[in-house]
């Protein structure tokens, strides 16, 4: 295993040899100094905007720069990411530079190039695939530059061992989707549902497989019997429709359905198959990770029972504590590698709460005072897990005052 874990870093850095350093689109944004402190949660501004209090001045120290490799910042959890790093950013004394709109590993490894001989001290990013981890990794060991990583597990063994033996690699943290898929089995299950259907997510795809086995073992936890199961096809919601149509016809006695994703057509298909069947909205329950467009009409109709959403807190631990570390403050002498769990959403109200508050760039749901504490020689890797762990809708609402 040694020699195939060598093999892999030589190939990885042959490669790095290999590309070429041509330059992608990016955004440059200096965080300077901030006389804003905040003392206490996020509180609602006239215009329903979560804003902070006044307070003491920024941190004094030496300003460093983190390089940012981002797939984009016009979309929900792009935008509000974008917003909340450069807030702390410039609470922390910290210059970012964004290399925006790169979706594979070649294109992440050029950003990454390209930030090392910018002068970035810190590398953040969420990797393409398995590869980009070695790929980047490696590049920042050779450059003496700390790197993170959030949103995604490393699934191959083989590159998880070369990666967390780098001694540059600070953080990793992934979601928590099995355990969110669980109880998502668990709330149709506590409404009375023991018969469903499921559209699994593909199979050559880690984060899917954990979705898939969560809604497996919770269908087997809580004694919910599937009747049948169908590929999901992201992207086509026509071919959503037709799953769910055939469940209709093939299963009568079918009272909820399970999706392992909503996005890209699927949740919007399974509505839209819903109601064209002729039942009784709310007589066959939905159980669909992550939110879709009328994630919200669909609440309110009775069909949806649970949703999930929400991954920017996990974006923002990874870089606060990538900008601890490249501070000097080292929390462990190994790779920390922390969860989160999305949020769980199961009625209209938190739905209303999720749509208005989570993922919304002009909302900063963590205060000033919090952002500064996960940086210092005292933090420790207990801290970060902590906020973590506290990502759940009722501090959301406490967040923004209601």
């Amino acid at each position: 295993m040694k020699k195939r874990i060598l093999a892999i870093v030589m190939a990885a850095a042959m490669c790095l040899g290999l590309t070429a350093c041509g330059g992608s689109d990016s955004t440059s944004v200096s965080a300077g100094t901030s006389s804003a402190d905040q003392s206490a949660p996020a509180q609602l501004s006239d215009d329903g905007n979560a804003s902070s209090a006044a307070g003491a001045d920024a941190s004094k120290e030496e300003k460093i720069k983190i390089g940012m490799i981002w797939y984009g910042n016009t979309d929900a959890m792009g935008g509000t990411f974008y917003s909340w790093a450069n807030h702390a950013a410039e609470i922390l004394n910290v210059e970012l530079i964004w290399k925006l709109g790169s979706y594979t590993t070649a294109d992440e490894l050029t950003d990454c190039e390209n930030l090392i001989s910018a002068g970035c001290q810190g590398i953040y990013f969420i990797p393409m695939d398995t590869s980009a981890n070695l790929q980047l990794g490696t590049a920042c060991q050779n450059a003496g530059v700390y790197w993170s990583i959030s949103n995604r597990q490393i699934s191959d063994e083989e590159i998880l061992a070369a990666c967390e033996a780098n001694p540059y690699f600070v953080n990793r943290i992934y979601d928590n989707s099995y355990d969110v898929c669980k109880e998502m089995v668990k709330v149709l299950a506590d409404q009375g549902i023991k018969k469903v259907c499921v559209l699994t997510g593909d199979p050559n795809d880690g984060m899917m497989v954990e979705r898939n086995q969560g809604f497996a073992d919770g269908c087997e936890e809580y004694g919910v019997e599937v009747l049948a199961e169908s590929r999901l096809v992201s992207g086509d919601a026509s071919a959503n429709v037709n799953s769910v149509n055939n469940f209709l016809t093939l299963y009568s006695d079918m009272e909820g359905i399970l999706a392992a994703s909503g996005t890209a057509g699927v949740g919007e298909g399974i509505i839209t198959a819903l109601n064209a069947s002729g039942r009784e909205p709310g007589s066959v329950k939905v159980a669909a990770f992550d939110t879709f467009d009328g994630n919200q009409e669909a609440f309110e109709q009775g069909w949806i029972a649970a949703s999930c959403g929400g991954y920017t807190s996990e974006c923002l631990v990874s870089f606060l504590s990538l900008v601890n570390r490249v501070r000097g403050n080292e929390i462990s002498d190994q790779v920390a590698v922390w969860s989160l769990s999305p949020l769980l959403i199961t009625s209209t109200e938190e739905m209303e709460i999720f749509s208005k508050y989570v993922d919304n760039p002009d909302v900063q749901l963590y205060s000033d005072e919090l952002i500064k504490s996960l940086v210092g020689p005292d933090v420790t890797a207990e801290d970060y897990q902590a906020v973590l762990d506290d990502w759940n809708i009722e501090f959301v609402k406490e967040a923004v005052g209601i």
